[in-house]
């Protein structure tokens, strides 16, 4: 909005032109020229979308890829003991739960996997050198890419994460792209099958992904959408021993059921990510994580975009926020 004084300065000559000055009977001096102002251009700062900010720093999918998402989870805790184990897996299972992922029961093959080691950073190189295939699939949409995978490995923050999602037909359920492993017209590999949640003689059908054309496919809309398989977590044991289970479990519950950048600033956001800046003042998931995840899995998955899933979410965290009521 721009207020111009030289428009106030007119509507004041509009009413009489000068000021009403008591009459002393004092000589007046001559008046000078009137000193003409530079318009003042004053801006109204334009209202920043917080939601939309917070989904673009987290959100962090598989490269060219949408938001994933779990349909069914299986945490699992290694190196810990029993006790202490099932607390995190228990606060998982249950976060999982409200958002209305399917929890698997007792024996079932872990897809979340949150190893505790005192040598996170030799762990970590270990396990990828040991077997690259679980970590990197090429470019087929799954992982976030070898650079990705290179900070993963040379991270030293007290819990790092890699996340893999898959590409699949909401109509069907199979899978949109190949994976390593594939062979069409027999059994697929073991970790394929893993992947698939299937047994892999079983898993035939797997070897060339189909695409057919659906009614509920359109220019905005796709029926491709991307679904979390496999989360696997390295925790610095010793980096964490002052946390309690809730808010350990909380943690490991948004890096794990959500695709999150561990290289996000939410220094400026309440959230549960900020746990390790500041431990005593974070007790667990905040209202704004829980906001952040509700919409993460109640928005439309089918955006042929990451970019308009991310709005997706940021609106219907907005207008949860504008249903509160007031304090």
């Amino acid at each position: 909005m721009i207020e111009s004084l030289t428009v106030l300065m007119a509507v004041f000559a509009l009413a009489g032109g000068q000021a009403a000055v008591p009459d002393t009977g004092a000589r007046r001096e001559p008046q000078s020229a009137p000193v003409v102002l530079e318009d003042v251009e004053v801006t109204a700062r334009a209202r920043v979308d917080t939601a939309r900010v917070f989904v673009g720093r987290v959100a962090a999918p598989s490269r060219g890829r949408g938001l994933g998402r779990w349909r069914t989870i299986c945490p699992g805790v290694a190196n810990l003991d029993r006790a202490a184990g099932q607390a995190i897996v228990d606060r998982i299972a249950t976060r999982a739960a409200e958002l209305g992922i399917e929890v698997e029961g007792p024996g079932c093959e872990a897809n979340i996997i949150v190893i505790f080691t005192v040598d996170a950073s030799a762990v970590t190189r270990a396990l990828v050198e040991a077997d690259p295939r679980v970590f990197r699939h090429g470019g087929n949409g799954i992982d976030r890419g070898t650079a990705a995978l290179r900070a993963f490995q040379a991270s030293e923050r007290p819990v790092r994460w890699w996340s893999l999602s898959v590409p699949i037909n909401s109509e069907t359920g199979e899978r949109a792209v190949r994976v390593p492993g594939d062979r069409a017209g027999g059994p697929v590999d073991g970790q394929t099958a893993a992947m698939l949640m299937c047994n892999p003689n079983d898993c035939a059908f797997a070897g060339v992904p189909k695409i057919s054309s659906a009614g509920g496919a359109s220019r905005l809309n796709s029926q491709i959408v991307d679904q979390l398989y496999k989360s696997i977590v390295i925790v610095d044991i010793d980096a964490v021993s002052g946390l309690n289970a809730v808010q350990l479990g909380d943690y490991l519950a948004m890096v794990t059921l959500a695709q999150v950048d561990p290289e996000a600033d939410t220094a400026a956001f309440d959230t549960v990510l900020n746990l390790f800046e500041n431990p005593q003042a974070v007790p667990g998931l905040t209202a704004w994580d829980e906001s952040y995840l509700v919409a993460l899995y109640g928005s439309p998955s089918r955006r042929r975009s990451a970019g308009a899933q991310a709005d997706a979410v940021a609106a219907i965290m907005n207008r949860a926020a504008r249903a509160e009521p007031a304090d």
